[in-house]
C-alpha cells in the first residue's frame, strides 16, 4: 500500500471520529436541554408548556408563562377561596387579556407616535431591580438566618427560585419592566385621547356600558345579602376590578356622614345640633370632618337594604332609624367609643338624611347603576370600548383554564 493511499485512509477515519464526536456531543447537549425543558416549574408547567401560546389578539401573543405570572400578580387574593368554575373562567380570561394589554398598550403607543420619557423608563428600570434585589435579599437573609449561607448556596438557590418562577433572571426583569411601562403607556394613551377626542360618541359608550352590565344579570349571579356593600368595599380596597353595577329592588337611600368626636357627651350634644339644623348636613359632607371612607369612591346617595349595609356601618338600629325617616328628614346615631393604638378615645356620630334614588339608569332606584355613579367607572369602560377593537380577533388557548394559581 503506496503512503498516498495510507494517508487519505487516515484523513478519512479522522473525519469520521471527528463527525461521530461532534455528533455525539450535539446528542448530548440535545439530553441535558429536553431534560431542562421537561422540568416543571411551579406553575406545574414544562418549558414547552410555558412558551406555548395563551392567547393572542391585535397581531401580539403571549405565552403561557406570562399568562400565569400575571394571573398570580393579579388574582393572588382569590388563591384560598373556593371559586366555581365560571369564577375561575372570569379570572382566567381577564388575566389572559391584562397580559395581552400589556403588549397592545405598547404597540398602540407606538403608533400614535407615543413613548416613554427617560424618566419613565429608569422609574421602569428601577421598579425591576428593585424587585430583583428583594428577591435576592430574601434568600440571603434566609440561608443566613438558617445558618448555611455560603456563596455557593446562595447561587443555587437563586437559579432554584427561578427554575420555580419558570423564567430566568432576564427574563423575570423584562416582565417586571413591562409590567410597570404597560401603566405609563396606558396614562399616554389616556392623555392623548382626552386631548384629541376618544374616538366614539357617549351613546355608543352607554350602549356598550348597558350590554356589558346586562351579560353579568343572570339566575346565576342574582343578588345576595350583603352583596352590594361587600362589592363597593372590594373596589375601594382595590381586591375587586368593579363594583356591583347593578342594584335590585328593596333598597332605601340615604345621604350619609360620619364624624368622631372626643367624648360619648360631646358626640350626643354635636348630633342634637345637627337634627335641629344649627350645624348644616350639606357642608358637613363637604367637610373634611367627614370620615365616611367611601365619599371620594361613590356619589350620594347610598342605597342600603336590611341586610346590606354592613361596610358602611354594622348596627342594625342605624338602618332601622333611616328606614323610619321620611324623605329629607335627618337621623343620627352615637357609636361606641373607639380605642386608637396610640391609647386614644373617640366617639363616632353617624349622621343619615332619607333620600330619594335616582343613581339608577333613566334615573331609577333599580336596575344598572349610572356609569358615572362610582369614581373611575366611566373611564374604566372607556378603555374597555377602546379595548374591544383589540380583541375583536381574541382567541384563548384551551389551556389557561387548567391554571388556577401556583401549586393548584
Amino acid at each position: 500500500m503506496s503512503n498516498r493511499t495510507r494517508s487519505k485512509q487516515s484523513r478519512k477515519k479522522l473525519i469520521r471520529n471527528i463527525l461521530i464526536a461532534v455528533v455525539a456531543v450535539a446528542v448530548i447537549v440535545t439530553a441535558i436541554v429536553l431534560i431542562g425543558k421537561f422540568r416543571k416549574d411551579g406553575h406545574g408547567m414544562n418549558g414547552f408548556e410555558r412558551e406555548a401560546t395563551a392567547a393572542k389578539a391585535d397581531g401580539v401573543r403571549v405565552s403561557m408563562i406570562e399568562y400565569a405570572m400575571t394571573y398570580d400578580v393579579n388574582n393572588g387574593q382569590y388563591a384560598s377561596m373556593q371559586l366555581s368554575d365560571d369564577e375561575y373562567r372570569i379570572l382566567q380570561e381577564g388575566a389572559a387579556k391584562q397580559a395581552l394589554l400589556v403588549k397592545i398598550y405598547e404597540k398602540e403607543a407606538k403608533a400614535l407616535g407615543l413613548s416613554l420619557s427617560a424618566e419613565d423608563k429608569a422609574e421602569c428600570e428601577k421598579a425591576a431591580s428593585d424587585e430583583i434585589a428583594s428577591l435576592e435579599k430574601s434568600i440571603e437573609d434566609h440561608l443566613i438566618s438558617e445558618g448555611n449561607y455560603s456563596k455557593q448556596a446562595y447561587d443555587k438557590q437563586l437559579a432554584s427560585q427561578f427554575e420555580y418562577i419558570g423564567m430566568s433572571r432576564s427574563a423575570y426583569y423584562r416582565f417586571v419592566y413591562d409590567r410597570y411601562a404597560s401603566a405609563k403607556y396606558s396614562a399616554l394613551l389616556t392623555a392623548y385621547y382626552q386631548e384629541n377626542g376618544k374616538g366614539f360618541s357617549e351613546d355608543e359608550l352607554q350602549a356598550f356600558y348597558r350590554e356589558t352590565v346586562e351579560k353579568t344579570i343572570n339566575a346565576e349571579n342574582a343578588y345576595e345579602d350583603g352583596q352590594f356593600w361587600q362589592g363597593a368595599m372590594y373596589y375601594a380596597v382595590g381586591l375587586a376590578p368593579t363594583p356591583m353595577l347593578y342594584l335590585p329592588e328593596g333598597f332605601i337611600f340615604i345621604d350619609y356622614v360620619q364624624v368622631k368626636k372626643a367624648s360619648a357627651e360631646e358626640a350626643a350634644e354635636f348630633a342634637e345640633k345637627v337634627k335641629s339644623g344649627e350645624e348644616s348636613f350639606d357642608d358637613l359632607m363637604k367637610s373634611e370632618d367627614n370620615q365616611d371612607y367611601y365619599k371620594d369612591i361613590m356619589k350620594s346617595p347610598y342605597p342600603i337594604a336590611e341586610n346590606d349595609h354592613s361596610a358602611l356601618f354594622t348596627s342594625q338600629d342605624i338602618y332601622a332609624a333611616a328606614a323610619a325617616l321620611e324623605i329629607g328628614e335627618i337621623g343620627t346615631y352615637v357609636g361606641e367609643p373607639v380605642k386608637a393604638e396610640d391609647g386614644t378615645e373617640t366617639v363616632p356620630v353617624y349622621l343619615f338624611r332619607r333620600a330619594e334614588g335616582k343613581i339608577c339608569l333613566d334615573g331609577g332606584d333599580s336596575g344598572i347603576i349610572d356609569i358615572d355613579y362610582y369614581t373611575g367607572m366611566r373611564e374604566a369602560f372607556e378603555g374597555e370600548y377602546r379595548s374591544s377593537s383589540w380583541f375583536k380577533d381574541l382567541s384563548y388557548s384551551d389551556a389557561i383554564y387548567s391554571y388556577r394559581g401556583i401549586g393548584k
